[in-house]
């Protein structure tokens, strides 16, 4: 017999399009930008960790996708770090010296081989100013060379899978590892002790 007074069903927890399974409790949320956050971002890219899955969200502007698997189907993690690249004071000093030499050589030995047009704004002939903007661009590559770091990736593997987040900075860099052994803990324990995401 149907009363109509029937319970009403408990709302099943979400994460963006996906519903947690009965029991799954979230273990991380890692963002590529700034690591580990209490608070689950509404879009962009995502690592959600649970007692029961890996799941990652990733879209760009033409799709979205969503990476899920369970945690019982990992074998192995890699954790691949960038590196910093470096340059001493000295040697910017000595790259500064040796591309203003240059530059002065080149310059003088072009405006004396060749009567090019003047510029008339700058008071500067044509082949001097073809010089000094090469010069100028190679200092920008060695600079974006130098000061701009690669993105670290984690890359989660299966028996039969494998699929990697990639992520940069360096809060991002020292928090890998707690997502990485949590899901090594997860997957030793079917409870699930240890969570320490909190909504």
């Amino acid at each position: 017999m149907i009363t109509g007074h029937s319970k009403p069903e408990s709302p099943v927890p979400h994460l963006r399009d996906v519903a947690l399974l009965p029991g799954e409790k979230i273990s991380h949320v890692f963002s590529p930008q700034a690591g580990l956050v209490r608070e689950l971002p509404v879009n962009g890219r995502l690592l959600v960790t649970t007692n029961q899955r890996i799941i990652t969200f990733s879209q760009d502007q033409s799709r979205q996708e969503t990476v899920l698997v369970p945690v019982e189907e990992l074998k192995g993690v890699v954790v691949k770090s960038s590196t910093h690249r470096s340059i001493s004071l000295l040697r910017w000093a000595v790259l500064a010296v040796v591309g203003l030499f240059l530059y002065v050589v080149i310059a003088y030995w072009v405006t004396g081989r060749f009567d090019g047009p003047s510029i008339p704004l700058i008071g500067m002939d044509l082949g001097p100013l073809i010089v000094m903007l090469a010069v100028v661009w190679g200092v920008f590559l060695v600079g974006r060379y130098y000061f701009t770091r690669e993105a670290s990736t984690v890359t989660f593997q299966g028996s039969n899978w494998a699929f990697n987040f990639s992520y940069r900075g360096d809060k991002a860099e020292a928090e890998i590892y707690q997502v990485v052994n949590t899901l090594f803990s997860a997957r030793r324990s079917r409870n699930g002790s240890a969570f320490l995401w909190e909504e």
